[in-house]
């Protein structure tokens, strides 16, 4: 007995304007897989769940038994919060271009930590990884990057798409509209202002709030 988990399935992966195929190369599983869950041939173990639900932003309790309310906080569950992971590189060198924006796993955070010590919502987050050496001794060169999508023009370090690069980089705004762009390792790297004219050049995709390396 499915308990239905098939048919909520569907209804996640739709709300969310995923295809069979789409959301079983993102949860890297084949397609007939997928589609067995779908049907309700298989189920899926709990692991899965919680990486789906994640992926469709459900809440986890809701997919297993249809029980919970399909609530605003959906990537919630048992006091963590979901965060997605992307295999995408951000440089804290010369710039990186995006190659995919695929989630490839979710990583867990203390809800209570993301709405106390970082102020903001779980749906604003997002993870990435750092290359390059230009941030360093604050970022070295594949650390994990928590990145707060919510709009700020405070100064700090930033996540940023600049002339089809991705970087992280310290910004500064200045009195007329112009930005100081600049890394903290000076021997490496040199700063850059940008004036107020060219401000639809840079992109804000976020403001980092959390670095995770290892030792």
């Amino acid at each position: 007995m499915t308990n239905n988990i098939n048919k909520r399935i569907i209804i996640s992966r739709k709300s969310k304007g995923y295809t069979q195929k789409n959301l079983a190369e993102i949860l890297n599983i084949s397609l007939p897989t997928m589609n067995h869950y779908e049907t309700g041939k298989r189920v899926p173990n709990s692991a899965l769940l919680a990486k789906l639900a994640g992926v469709v932003e459900c809440d986890p309790g809701w997919l297993l038994t249809g029980e919970e309310k399909n609530t605003e906080d959906h990537s919630s569950t048992e006091g963590f919060v979901l965060v997605p992971r992307y295999n995408i590189e951000a440089s804290a060198g010369g710039g990186s271009v995006i190659h995919s924006e695929q989630i490839v796993d979710h990583l867990a955070f203390k809800a209570d930590w993301v709405h106390k010590e970082l102020g903001t919502h779980p749906k604003n987050l997002v993870l990435v990884h750092s290359m390059g050496d230009s941030m360093e001794p604050t970022i070295r060169s594949g650390d994990l990057l928590l990145v707060d999508r919510s709009k700020s023009k405070t100064d700090g370090i930033y996540l940023i798409n600049l002339d089809d690069g991705l970087m992280v980089k310290r910004v500064e705004w200045l009195l007329g509209g112009s930005v100081v762009i600049r890394g903290d390792n000076t021997a490496v790297s040199s700063e850059q202002i940008l004036p107020a004219t060219d401000l639809e050049k840079l992109h804000i995709l976020g403001r980092v709030v959390w670095v995770g390396s290892k030792i």
